[in-house]
């Protein structure tokens, strides 16, 4: 079974919290905050092994900033995307996706998903080839909340979006040029937003296949926002619509 170290208190603590097999978790003596007691109460009460180490032995499992504590889990859990969409739409009924085009820098990734659970996505899609990884660099900078959101690993983008919309969800494509800006859309619907890097934007096969267009209004200096900023203001659109 594959595995994945993943580092830092916090992240730790959510990944028992989701009920991910912990393996072994390493700590390192000295820790005197309240986060690190709450970590040493919760490893003892859900009887997970953990061992206290020299520092050398923790920065030889991540030369991350570790925080004192690295663990090693069970492969992060992807979902089936076919049954992943029908299992979400039976139960919601205009319910939020969020379809990542070559993403392939995990802080952004991980910045993505962390917006996406303060925002209630439902699921988050991304190609298996050209995407950033599910490692512990994307746990910590999600701040653990890769473990509380359905993460699908695709062959293609263009099959997710091809069932979204024989489900009758509306797709929409984030891009800077797009006439019409993100505030003048209606997204109080079923949706789903696709975001592509920075460097290339959404694939040109990927925008021919999605009929609606949207633009984040920016003044004429700037012509392009970090992906997961860009995310997070369009997330938020989502909520401000819907509250």
């Amino acid at each position: 079974m594959k595995t994945t170290n993943v580092f830092g208190i916090h992240s730790i603590l959510e990944a028992i919290k989701s009920g991910t097999p912990i393996e072994k978790v390493w700590l390192l003596r000295g820790g005197k905050s309240k986060l690190f007691d709450r970590l040493i109460y919760t490893l003892k009460s859900k009887t997970i092994p953990f061992s206290f180490v020299p520092e050398e032995k923790l920065e030889k499992l991540s030369k991350k900033n570790h925080q004192r504590a690295v663990a090693r889990i069970s492969s992060i859990k992807t979902f089936e995307m076919e049954a992943l969409v029908e299992e979400i739409l039976e139960k919601k009924q205009s319910p939020v996706f969020v379809l990542l085009d070559s993403i392939t820098d995990v802080h952004n990734f991980g910045a993505i998903i962390r917006s996406s659970v303060a925002a209630g996505v439902d699921a988050v899609f991304t190609p298996i080839s050209n995407s950033a990884p599910l490692n512990g660099d994307v746990v910590k900078t999600s701040a653990g909340n890769v473990f509380h959101i359905p993460i699908s690993k695709v062959k293609n983008l263009k099959d997710v979006i091809y069932i979204l919309k024989a489900n009758n969800v509306s797709i929409i494509a984030i891009t800077e040029k797009a006439e019409e800006i993100i505030y003048n859309k209606s997204l109080n619907i079923p949706l789903a937003i696709v975001l592509g890097s920075e460097e290339k934007g959404i694939s040109k096969g990927l925008l021919e296949i999605i009929d609606n267009h949207a633009s984040i209004p920016m003044q004429d200096e700037i012509n392009s926002l970090n992906v997961s900023v860009a995310c997070g203001i369009i997330l938020f659109e989502i909520v401000r619509q819907r509250i």
